[in-house]
């Protein structure tokens, strides 16, 4: 059990060896320089940026007499996690008011070996709010030998009354030119060959966290041995590589629908994830929009990468990569939860093609005006109850109606298959339900372009001009369910 993991090797030890957040390092540099110590800081930001080693060197640096010598007993015992004055709570786990309590009770003892007490808070969101309450006290007046620091990745968690009565600094994703730069000094260290394309694929996958990216990079050593390959780190990650997005983008021009469904299948098929392939498509997208937006410094690449986004952008208009984003996006988040997730992507990608199957109509009808008499609510004579004939024709051609639509709109099928017809309201519109906890397909059919394609194809079919609102709730219409929806596409 002599390994260390690399992300607890290579953790920085003091402020030059801190990845990015340079304006935190330089705050703190002056406080302490200028013996302007704060007596609660709050560091907020995403996972793997330093929160807590920052919180360790800042310790270090208030305790150590040498400014930061790293050799001294209290260098070497916060570095170990066995400093007596440094005490470290993982509000995940101890979020309750008696763990407050007890804090409060052993906060007025005097330091034991150093200057100052530094109490580290991490994921101090976690805490309840009577443990937030029991803390606030302590944080309105704490003794001049104690400093906390309060660590989050949920700032918008944490209580105003707590976070207004510390410093709060604001940690950024690590740029991915910062990230590769660490990552190759590590590699190096650990007698690591590691293609430049293959560190910016880790760089790119630890999406700004310093500690994501350098444990991807112990898994790959682990995984490839001496020598890391960009084919070995796309095989790792399940991911899209950038030919198989490039594939995607070529089809998506060239309106080739064989070849979209060909290259996703050879994808998956080789074991990558369809969630992720959609994640990849995502980032892939808006960098093409950076880039036709004339934003390419704002891409986190490699400079020939950006040529080639930018060769691949010339080839669109911008309205057409917001629909593209916009389309992926939301069948990103349908995949979530849906077990056909892969039959949701194609589905996306396909509907994105120009390629329309011509609607066949059985029969030529004419189209009638709304509130013309052909469309007026009738008795019926046997209960009394007023019926509307242009709701009755709509259930007798539904079949028809859904057939249709499925020849315009895949992902429109879909979901008006999830609804349930339920009444043509006083404003003439027809009302279409779904069951609570499918709000996703009312939001997909009530898209300009879906809810288009829905009228349009009553109107041909019926004869009723008519249009169509969604609701959530007033029918108890299953859900499609997965062997279902894998037959639309057989």
């Amino acid at each position: 059990m002599n390994y260390i993991s690399l992300y607890r090797k290579w953790r920085s030890q003091n402020f030059d060896e801190i990845v990015g957040q340079r304006h935190i390092v330089q705050t703190l540099k002056n406080a302490i320089a200028m013996d302007r110590i704060g007596h609660a800081y709050l560091f907020s930001g995403p996972r793997g940026t330093g929160k807590t080693s920052m919180a360790r060197i800042l310790a270090k640096a208030l305790n150590c007499k040498d400014n930061l010598c790293g050799s001294c007993d209290s260098c070497k015992k916060i570095t170990e996690g066995s400093a007596i004055d440094v005490i470290e709570i993982d509000a995940a786990s101890n979020r309750g008011i008696d763990e407050i309590r007890e804090l409060r009770e052993k906060i007025r003892y005097l330091p034991v070996e150093g200057k100052y007490k530094i109490y580290i808070i991490d994921e101090v969101h976690m805490l309840t709010q009577e443990a937030f309450n029991a803390l606030l006290k302590t944080l309105e007046e704490p003794p001049e030998h104690v400093v906390f620091v309060l660590a989050t990745t949920e700032s918008n968690r944490v209580p105003v009354t707590i976070s207004s009565r510390c410093q709060r600094l604001d940690f950024e994703r690590i740029s991915q030119a910062e990230v590769k730069a660490r990552l190759l000094e590590i590699a190096k260290s650990e007698a690591t060959e590691v293609e430049d394309k293959a560190l910016e694929l880790i760089a790119r996958a630890g999406e700004g966290s310093m500690r994501d990216s350098v444990s991807l990079l112990d898994q790959l050593i682990s995984f490839s041995g001496s020598k890391i390959t960009a084919d070995q780190v796309v095989l790792l990650l399940g991911g899209a590589n950038e030919e198989l997005l490039f594939k995607v983008s070529n089809a998506l021009v060239g309106e080739h629908a064989g070849e979209l469904v060909l290259s996703l299948k050879e994808a998956i098929d080789a074991g990558k994830s369809a969630l992720q392939i959609a994640r990849d498509i995502i980032v892939f997208y808006r960098n093409l929009l950076l880039v036709k937006l004339s934003l390419p410094d704002t891409v986190d690449a490699g400079g020939d990468y950006i040529k080639r986004l930018e060769d691949e952008a010339a080839k669109y208009e911008l309205p057409r990569i917001k629909e593209i984003l916009k389309a992926v996006a939301v069948a990103e988040q349908e995949m979530k939860w849906n077990s056909q997730g892969r039959i949701l992507l194609e589905v996306a990608l396909l509907e994105l093609l120009g390629n329309r199957s011509p609607v066949t109509v059985t029969k030529p009808v004419s189209m009638p005006e709304i509130g013309s008499s052909a469309e007026q609510p009738k008795p019926n004579t046997d209960t009394g109850i007023v019926t509307d004939s242009r709701l009755t024709k709509i259930k007798k051609h539904w079949n028809d109606i859904l057939t249709s639509v499925k020849k315009k709109s895949l992902f429109g099928y879909v979901s008006l298959h999830e609804g349930q017809l339920l009444e043509i309201n006083p404003q003439g519109k027809l009302v279409i339900g779904f069951k609570k906890g499918f709000g996703f397909h009312k939001d997909r059919l009530e898209e300009q372009k879906v809810k288009g394609v829905v009228e349009e194809v009553i109107s041909e079919i019926t004869g009723d001009k008519i249009g169509i609102i969604c609701q959530v709730g007033g029918t108890d219409h299953p859900h499609l369910s997965a062997q279902a929806v894998a037959e639309i596409f057989q």
